[in-house]
Parts: C-alpha cells; structure tokens; sequence
C-alpha cells in the first residue's frame, strides 16, 4: 500500500498544480498607449491604445481634466480590430497642462482600470498660450507644480527590458522600479507646499466628479478599483489634485504593472486583427482556434477595394472567380463549391437553401470588417461550414458616415460605362436606446469585354444575325444593388439588452455572358433577400452568460435567360421563328425560420465553457420553371411550363421540399497556464433528408445524424510566438437543387444538372498545423503567419461532365485529397506605412480519376498577393496591390479535358490608389485604379469546345470617392 502511494504521489500532485494553474491564467484587461510627452494648446488631443486580456470590457471612457478642473469623461470608441479612439476636448488642452486615465465598465458595471489612475493619471504639458474663455468650476488658485514637467516621465512607458508580472499576482517592488518614483518625487512635491492645498479647496469630495457614482463609494480620485494600496489617510490624499503624487510606500507596495517590449510596439502602431467567427466571442485572430484572417476597415480601405469580392481575393487561401452567368464564386484551398461555403452577414446566413449561393458581393463602405475562417466550421455553425466561413460586420459605431463614389470602364464604342454608388451608415445612442442603420445603393453599366465564338456562332451568322467579323456577343455586367440595414439595441438592465435588426438585399442585373454556352444579351436576373434577427442577452453574474435568438429570412429569385438572340429561328416554320428570342426562366422562394439559446459559463479563471441548442426549419415556398420554346424547339404564345417538369412542392407530399434541423453544441476553452489555451468542441446535427425506394424514387424523408468535433491547441511560449495545432469535422447536406431538380433536355438547352435524391452528405475532416511570429526591428513592426494543412473529403458532391450536355451530382466516393501550405507577411513601419505579402500552394486531387488526371485544377493552385501603403507628404497615401495567380485548366472531371487539355492563362493584376489623410477631420478623397496595366484576365466556361475564348474579366477601371464622417 505504501509503495502504491508512493508512485502515486507525483501523479496526486501534478494533479493538485494542474487544477491550481488556471487561477495563473487570468488575463485582466489593459489598454496599450503610450502617453505623449506635450501637446499643443487649443487643440484637441487624440488618444488611441489597443484593448487586451481576456476579461469583458462593455465601454471605455477618457478621465481628464485641464488647471483647476474636476475629472470629466469623454467615451472611446472602437476603431477597427481592437483599436480605441478617443479625444480630449480643445477646451481643456491649456497651459501648462492637462492629465488623463482610462477606465473601462465590466457587464456588472464594475470600474476596471485599463491605462493609469486618478491619483497616478498620465500627465501631458501644454506648451504654448491659448486665450481660455472657460470659468474654472474650482474657485482655488491652480499650483504651479501641479503641472510642472517634471512628473511626465511618469506617463512614459516602463522600459524595455522590464516584463510585466504574472495577471492576477501582485508585483513586489524591485530594484529597477523604485527609481522611477525615487528621484523626482522630492522636486515635484516638496513637503511644505502640499499642506495648504486642503485649505484652499474646502468643498466636500463630491463636488470634484460631476459624473454619477457608478458603484464607487468614494471619490474617483480614491476609488478601490482605480488606486493602489494606500496608507489610512489615503481619503485626504486622494482628494488633492492628481498631480499630487502619493507618498512613495504607496507607490511601491503596488507599482504599475510592466509591459513587454513587445506590448509598448503594438500601442504605437496598429491594432491587432480580430475576429468572433472562430468562437463566438472575439477575440484575437493569432489566438483563437482556427486558421483565420480579419481585415478591418483601415485595412480595406488601404486595399483600394470596392466590394466584398475585392477584399476575399486577396487573402491566402481564397480564390474568387465569376461564371458565365455572373455569379461570383468563392473557392478555398483549391475547391469551389456554392453551397460550401458559409457567408454570414452579422452572423445570419446569406446562402439560399435552393441552390447554396449567397448574395455576398456587397460594397464595403459601411463594413467594419469581413472575417474569414478557412477551413471547417461546422462544429460551431453547423452544415455549410464546410470548406470555410465569411462573416460581413457592418458599422454600428455611434455618429454619422457617407460616401458616393463615381468612375466605370472603357465601353467598347462608347467613352465610359458608368458606374455610381452612395452609402450611408450611422448609429446614435438615446440613454439606453441606440438606433443604427446603413444602405448602399449600386447602380453600373459594367464592363463589355467581347465573346468572339459560342455554341451558336454558326446559326447566327448563316441567319444573318450579325456580320462575319463581329463576334458572337460581349459580355454585359449592368447591375443595381439597393442594401438597407435598421435596427435597435435597448439595455434592459446593467446585466441585460435587446437586439432587433432587419435587412433588405435587392439585385437586378444582366447575366455576364448566358445560361450555359451561349451569349443571351437579354437575359435579366433579379434576387430579393430579407432578413430579420431579434436577439437577447443577459448577464446572470460575472460567469454567465445568456443569450436566446429568433431569425428568419425569405428569399426570391427570377432569373430569366436569354438562350437564343432575337430574331433566332430554329428552323423553317413560322413557330420557328423567336422574335424575343429562345427564353427561359426559373423563379424560387425559400423561406428559412430558426431560433437558438446558449450560454458561457466560466467555471473558473481561464476557462469559459459554451453549450447550446439550436433549430431550424427550412422551406421551399415557390418553385416554377417556364419556357417560350416546345421540347421541340417550336415557339410558345407565353412562358409555359414544360412537359415531363417535376412539381418538386408536390414530391412525397411536399415532404421533399421541407428540412427540418435539430443541432446541439458544447465547446470549452481553458487557459492551462498562460501560454497554453486548449479548446474542445462537438457539435451534433439532425437533419431532415428525403428517403428513397429502390426504384430511387421519393417516398418521404428520414432524419440524418451527423458528429463534428473540434479540437485545437493554441502556444504562446513567448509574447511575440504562437503556435497553433487544430483538428476540425464539417458536413454538408446536399441542396435542394442537387437532390430534385431536373430539366428536360432539348437540343438548344443544354448542361443541365441531373437530381440525384440518393446523394449522401458530404463529410471533410481537416489537421492544420499554424504559427504566428511578430518581431520588432528598430522602428518597424513586422508579422509572419504560416500554416499547412491537410484536407480528406469523404462523399465530396460534385457535378460530372460525363455528355458534354447533361451534367449529373453524383457522391465521389473514393473521396478527394487536399494539401498545402499558407503563409502570409506585413511589415508596419508606421501607422501610414506598410509592406504586406501572403501566398498560397496547395494540390487538391479526384481520387476517383485517372491517375494522370487527378489534380483538380480549374483554380490556381498557386496565389501570390502583395501590397504597399507608402505616405506622400503629410496627407497623401499611395497604395499599390499586386494579386496573381498560376495557370489552371478547365473542369478536369469533365470528359473533355480527359480529351484535351483547355488552358487558362496565368494572370497578375495591379490596382493602384491615391488616398488623403482625413481633411479637417471629416473628409477624405479616394482615387483607385484597377487593373492598371488592363490585363487580360479570364475564367473557366462549361464548355471550352463552343467557347474557346472563355469568360473576360474586367478591365482597367477607374472610380473616385469621397467620404465624410461627423
């Protein structure tokens, strides 16, 4: 027995540190700024700093107060990332000074000192003279020393050798921090001028903080939240001028915490990217559990990029391209799929239930940011989540924005097609009420870039539709976009708020090129989307957290193709003869209700445990197809549906057409130790399918499990090194489209998917491996991100080319194959001045293809951005962006390219912007250049045999805008 304990006891107390070590691990939140030492009378003073630690922070306000002034509050605001930004009013900034500290609200209301403290505040010298009309509220004369130069090397920045102490533990003084308050105390507070300060200012404390006692009992000048440990008399200190410095054993029994070399950096320069996607709670991106990246409005904003696809091109990883019937298409780490990728817009899915698209290339003016995960999210999101996840935040930031903006592009025989847009957003807070909403409004003629061949060039030209040397067609790209976003948050309580918000999307535009291989200039394609969100939150304690959510959405497409030009004929006979041309159109509603409840739970300091259930119904409203032409190509009085069309709202008694989700997750993140931060997470699904007879036809549905756990390790052995390692499983049920909708097949209508209503769910289980690096090198910041990952898809759904014609979705069942590596790069000399750079290789292989035809290559598999923000003098930035990518072949699955290869050329782009500083802090002017050089830039068609000169991309465009904020 004594020997069992014996081999027991290091076990027992690894045990007992193991269970102790995450009190180690609370990370309280500071702000990181670095004080300036003067500033200029009159003027207001700027103060910005980068929020960290992991605790809670509701709202963060500015204490200042200039000679002979009570604190006063000004609020600071988020940015962008984790950026802050807030002013000193040009009142208070007079000679000979004015001091200042930060102080944030935790959810129960509780002060929490993030920058400095009322009776230690930063103190900033006024030089200069600036005529004052202000009355001082306090009647005393103002000490000279209260403001003398001395006490600012207080407000600098520990140095650099110095490291902070453990969070949670309080700091003994040491040797290098006594001097900081040794030398200059005797000549900033000699003791016979500190005693008639009480005299000459008899009031009683509470006249000094005119704002409202927020849960202190004392004065902000002694509040326990705000101040170190002082001696009994500390109540009289405290109600001196801040410049009065506490007696030194004050000081040194709870010196100010240090900061690293590396934390002094990141508060001079940008802030640190941030993202809620990977958790639900935002949080950095170098530290959250995921492979991710969050451009911030500055970040864009430097890009030159006008919509949501601009800025997705340009991260490792992604590749956007267009089809021929315009949509833009998201491919990540070399696959491409509409229905794989989940887009969000404040966290409500856009991706129709018919089809999988989403109506995601929206403007970025009234963004906040756009977040991305590559790689799968279902653990969290649920099916759809599956080769990644975009989340579009907009701006709901108190005060008033707007752009407008003008330019277009060449036009063949024409000067310029046209584009204007207009975009507004704004937010304003009413005690606990704010009322925030956006709307973009997008009209363009677009780009016309010429189709020299399609599937009809011979029909057309023996009909003499048009002239031997002119082409078959151009592409058209006229568009108008109307997008407004209302909503309100209303603060219940301290501890809980409601949110409701509603969206309209409204698009109509042209098809880039036609239905499927031939140019139908005719062709209209109109989308509707409403959203609508309410959600509430409520704070139980300190620990937990609730949060109950109801959403629901409809959207209605009418897409009307032009398959054939007017004045077509498809033979001798008058029914043959189309006027208006060989028409065709599709016309869906869906409709989508969900609600969902979780919670956070901190069962004890770094750890933050998250469950909830979720479900959803899903339907299909309305479904029609219609065309002008008989299944014999002969002319309709009307669009009329055609025989042998399936009622997909009437298969199995309308059960087909209805999917019904039940979901449930639970997913914990523990701090270890600092460094260490481990998360665990499974989510599991219930989903309504249809099932099937052996003939494989409809007879009902069945409910499909699924499991998808999530597992990361998140190691940061030092501040400026983390290393991840992930583990994730994702699924998608095949949409409606896939399993039900087929279309007769005519000689003129071709590359038609073929339902398959046996398809399974498609499974992906990813191991990714990541580091981020930041290093400071003199006065530059610079940060490297890298990361590999390896991909297995198990019953990947695609559709197979197997005709040239009819194009059936079938499950690959001996699966597909992804690998490669990311890395990415920026350089940030200053806030004005940056280097970025990231690339991407990877290979995805068809396991189920022939050996030398495995690779998947209709996207590069190659990509290489790059960019530079360069400052022009003291207001103007010039930004160039280099986007390229390797050469790609057409659909290797398809028999053709088994037939021959279909090359599509390497290409690299270059748009180039000049863009000013704020002018008298509310406006700025933008001028952007896309593709510069006018390069040619082409994508993928179905079929390159009828096509050869495939989709034309856009050319060299120009656009001016100007912006104003108040």
């Amino acid at each position: 027995m004594k020997s069992v304990l014996t081999r027991s006891r290091p076990f027992l107390l690894a045990l007992v540190l193991l269970t102790a070590l995450p009190v180690l691990a609370q990370e309280q939140a500071t702000l990181l700024h670095n004080a300036p030492e003067q500033a200029a009378p009159g003027v207001a003073l700027v103060i910005d700093g980068v929020l960290t630690g992991t605790q809670r922070i509701m709202r963060m306000v500015i204490r200042y107060r200039g000679p002979g002034e009570p604190y006063a509050e000004a609020p600071l605001e988020l940015q962008y990332g984790d950026l802050y930004r807030g002013s000193i009013p040009a009142s208070s900034l007079t000679p000979p000074g004015v001091e200042y500290y930060v102080e944030g609200f935790a959810p129960g209301g509780e002060r929490v000192p993030l920058f400095k403290s009322a009776t230690r505040p930063a103190r900033v010298v006024v030089v200069g003279q600036v005529q004052s009309t202000r009355t001082p509220i306090s009647s005393r004369s103002v000490e000279p020393r209260s403001v003398e130069p001395e006490p600012v090397p207080k407000a600098e920045p520990p140095s650099r050798g110095e490291r902070r102490p453990e969070p949670g533990r309080r700091s003994e003084p040491t040797a290098k921090a006594e001097p900081v308050h040794k030398e200059p105390a005797p000549k900033v507070e000699p003791a016979p001028k500190s005693e008639p300060v009480p005299k000459s200012e008899p009031a009683p404390k509470a006249e000094r903080r005119p704002e409202p006692p927020q849960k202190s009992s004392g004065s902000d000048d002694a509040m326990a939240a705000l101040t170190a440990e002082l001696p009994p008399d500390s109540g009289s200190t405290a109600s001196r001028p801040a410049a009065v410095r506490p007696s030194r054993t004050a000081e040194s029994e709870a010196p100010e915490p240090k900061r690293s070399e590396l934390e002094e950096d990141l508060a001079l320069y940008t802030a640190e990217d941030t993202l809620a996607l990977a958790t639900r709670h935002e949080e950095k991106v170098k530290k959250v559990p995921a492979i991710a990246a969050s451009f911030g409005r500055e970040q864009i904003r430097a890009l030159g990029a006008r919509t949501v696809a601009d800025v997705l091109d340009v991260m490792p990883g992604l590749t956007l391209s267009r089809d021929v019937q315009g949509f833009h298409r998201v491919a990540i780490r070399g696959l491409r799929n509409d229905a794989e990728v989940l887009f969000l817009l404040n966290g409500q899915r856009l991706n129709n239930f018919f089809d999988g698209k989403a109506l995601m290339n929206l403007p970025v003016e009234n963004l906040e940011r756009i977040e991305v995960i590559r790689g799968p999210g279902s653990a969290l999101y649920g099916a759809g989540a599956f080769l990644g996840v975009v989340n579009i935040v907009t701006q709901r930031a108190d005060g008033l924005r707007g752009a407008v903006s003008g330019g277009g592009f060449p036009k063949l025989g024409d000067p310029l097609a046209t584009t204007f847009d207009g975009h507004v957003s704004g937010a304003h807070s009413f005690g606990r009420f704010k009322l925030f909403g956006d709307a973009d409004v997008w009209h363009q003629v677009g780009d016309t870039e010429a189709i020299e061949t399609d599937a009809l060039s011979a029909d057309t030209l023996a009909q003499k539709l048009r002239e031997p040397l002119e082409p078959s067609g151009t592409t058209q790209d006229d568009r108008f976009l109307l997008n407004l976003g209302l909503g309100f948050g209303y603060e219940l309580s301290s501890a809980s708020n409601l949110q409701v918000s509603a969206r309209l999307l409204s698009e109509n535009r042209s098809a880039l090129v036609g239905l499927f291989d031939t140019v139908g200039p005719g062709s209209r394609l109109g989308w509707q989307v409403f959203l609508g969100d309410v959600t509430y939150e409520h704070e139980l304690n300190d620990r937990v957290r609730l949060r109950a959510r109801l959403y629901g959405e409809q959207q209605s497409t009418d897409r009307l193709f032009q398959i054939g030009p007017d004045g077509f004929r498809t033979g001798p006979d008058d029914n043959q003869l189309f006027p208006d041309g060989m028409l065709e159109q599709t016309r869906v509603t869906v409709q989508s209700l969900g609600t969902s409840v979780d919670s956070d739970v901190s069962l004890f300091e770094g750890n933050r445990l998250s469950l909830g259930a979720a479900a959803e119904l899903q339907m299909l409203g309305a479904y029609s197809y219609e065309t002008n032409y008989t299944l014999d190509s002969r002319l309709r009085p009307s669009l009329t549906t055609p025989e042998k069309v399936v009622d997909i709202l009437k298969l199995a008694d309308g059960a087909a057409s209805r999917r019904l989700t039940f979901s449930a997750f639970a997913q914990d993140q523990w701090t270890v130790v600092e460094p260490l931060t481990l998360t665990f997470g499974v989510r599991a699904d219930v989903t309504q399918l249809p099932s099937v007879d052996n003939t494989n036809a409809i007879t009902g549905t069945q409910l499909v499990p699924s499991i998808n756990p999530r597992v990361g390790l998140v190691f940061s052995p030092t501040d400026s090194l983390v290393l991840k390692l992930l583990y994730g499983r994702a699924f998608r049920p095949p949409t409606l489209q896939e399993l039900l909708e087929t279309i007769p097949n005519t000689y003129y209508n071709q590359g038609r998917f073929e339902g398959n209503p046996t398809l399974l769910p498609a499974v992906v289980n990813t191991l990714e491996a990541g580091a981020d690096l930041i290093q400071v090198s003199g006065e530059s910041r610079v940060r490297i991100r890298a990361n590999a990952f390896l991909e297995s898809f198990s019953n990947p759904i695609a559709a197979v080319d197997t005709s040239g014609n009819i194009v059936p979705v079938r499950n690959r069942e001996l699966g597909v194959l992804v690998y490669g590596v990311e890395g990415e790069a920026r350089l940030e000399a200053s806030r004005r001045a940056t280097t970025w750079i990231n690339a991407s290789l990877f290979r995805a292989e068809d396991q189920a293809l022939p050996a030398n035809h495995r690779f998947l290559t209709d996207t590069p598999q190659a990509r290489f951005n790059a960019g530079v923000s360069m400052p022009i003098g003291d207001f103007i930035n010039f930004d160039v962006v280099v986007r390229a990518g390797a050469e790609r072949r057409n659909n290797t699955r398809s028999v053709l390219e088994l037939i021959r290869r279909y090359k599509i050329p390497a290409y690299g782009l270059i748009t180039a912007q000049v863009r000013t500083e704020p002018i008298g802090d509310h406006f700025e002017l933008a001028v952007v250049v896309q593709n510069v050089f006018d390069s040619d830039l082409r994508d993928d068609v179905p079929r390159p045999d009828r096509m050869p000169s495939l989709i034309p991309r856009e050319g060299v465009s120009a656009f001016l805008t100007l912006r104003a904020r108040n």
